[in-house]
């Protein structure tokens, strides 16, 4: 008799895309574990491997977003010297980006606003020329630990200070003309000597009465 080989078994058809519509609403709810998946839809007649489960679902629209991290904001960073300068300046003219911070700032801690008060009055004082009040910022500041050393400072030269703050003279003249021949040192890398920031000064201002 011929030697007969046995039959070639069929290969089994998987069932998968009968299940395509459950296997989409469960990953809708968030069930997005293969293994669950695959023992889910077994108890409702799924005849595939898990090999096949897998493949179909790596190209599967990931319908359920994974909730992510707020973006990274970059913190400020903020030197004693710029803190000074915005605290030194009225409420009113404070920048908009800066409001909330200065406001935090001021309201969290008393010393800390303290010390702007004092400092505000102190600059009003010197503008309007009332040196009739720097006895009692005097005293104001005596309690504050961020003034106290320079309330004493004062009050080693009080009349002085008293007086220079009711005068209407003062000294900016001096220090704007001496700030500009500093300029011109520096335009000459600082080398100039006297003679030569003499014949500067005295050309420019010839060139200015001419004009």
């Amino acid at each position: 008799m011929p030697l007969r080989l046995p039959p070639r078994p069929k290969s089994k058809r998987s069932n998968l895309l009968t299940y395509k519509a459950y296997l989409r609403k469960r990953w809708v709810e968030g069930e997005t574990n293969v293994k669950v998946l695959l023992e889910e839809i077994k108890a409702q007649g799924y005849n595939g491997e898990y090999t096949i489960l897998t493949t179909f679902l790596a190209d599967y629209l990931r319908l359920v977003q994974e909730p992510g991290l707020p973006p990274a904001q970059k913190g400020v960073r903020y030197s004693c010297r710029q803190v000074s300068r915005l605290l030194g300046l009225p409420e009113c003219d404070w920048p908009e980006k800066e409001r909330a911070f200065l406001s935090y700032l001021v309201g969290q801690d008393e010393a800390i606003g303290q010390v702007r008060d004092l400092c505000l009055r102190f600059k009003v004082m010197i503008k309007d020329k009332k040196p009739d009040e720097l006895a009692l910022w005097c005293q104001d500041a005596s309690v504050s630990a961020g003034l106290s050393n320079f309330e004493k400072g004062l009050r080693q030269d009080y009349s002085a200070v008293q007086q220079a703050i009711g005068s209407v003279w003062s000294n900016g003249q001096t220090e704007g003309q001496v700030n500009w021949l500093k300029t011109l040192k520096r335009q000459m890398y600082g080398k100039a000597r006297f003679d030569l920031l003499r014949i500067r000064v005295l050309a420019r201002n010839r060139t200015i009465h001419l004009n």
